[in-house]
């Protein structure tokens, strides 16, 4: 019975630290999509929210192995379960941004930002190669139409599938870099 009550209280706690490193991870990544919609407008921006974006892995790795130095031991099931349940408050969070993003704020910025991005003739030129024999212009008016006219809230789901998916991605990574190794462990003991 100790057993069970053990697991219940190590799953309670992986969770509220998975939530709040989840916020920390969720607000690079929002941090990364405002960077996103503010390169539209200024190119050298756009650059740096690649940048962001990818420094939440790190971030990750290293507030897991904080979790793992100071709070409890992670062997690699546990440290995936806490690297996933981070990716996914993340996601959560991310999702809230984009929502309030396209609801309230965008007001068509993307849209017309990748309309003039497609009507550039280098871009209406690879897209031309990449599509042969096809009506370029007619298929991208098409889609963007189609983008613009999507809900906010539709929208929004659309970014948790792709925001739910790289956590899934992300997790294991994160969990190989992050988790207690046995034979290190074994060693200090002795």
């Amino acid at each position: 019975m100790d057993n069970k009550k053990t697991n219940i209280t190590e799953s309670q706690q992986t969770r509220a630290y998975a939530a709040y490193y989840g916020l920390w991870v969720g607000l690079c990544w929002v941090a990364s999509f405002s960077l996103f919609v503010m390169g539209l407008k200024q190119s050298p921006v756009g650059s740096l929210s690649l940048l962001v974006g990818l420094c939440s892995v790190p971030l990750c790795v290293w507030l897991l192995r904080g979790f793992r130095e100071s709070i409890s031991p992670l062997p690699l099931r546990r440290a995936w379960y806490l690297a996933w349940m981070t990716y996914l408050a993340a996601a959560l969070l991310c999702t809230a941004a984009q929502y309030i993003y396209f609801a309230y704020l965008d007001g068509g910025l993307l849209v017309r930002s990748y309309s003039e991005m497609i009507q550039q003739p280098e871009m209406h030129d690879m897209l031309q190669r990449m599509l042969p024999g096809q009506d370029v212009d007619t298929l991208t008016n098409e889609a963007l139409t189609a983008f613009g006219a999507t809900p906010p809230a539709q929208l929004a789901l659309q970014f948790l599938f792709w925001n739910v998916l790289l956590a899934t991605v992300l997790a294991f990574p994160t969990a190989l870099f992050s988790f207690t190794r046995e034979s290190s462990s074994s060693s200090q003991e002795k």
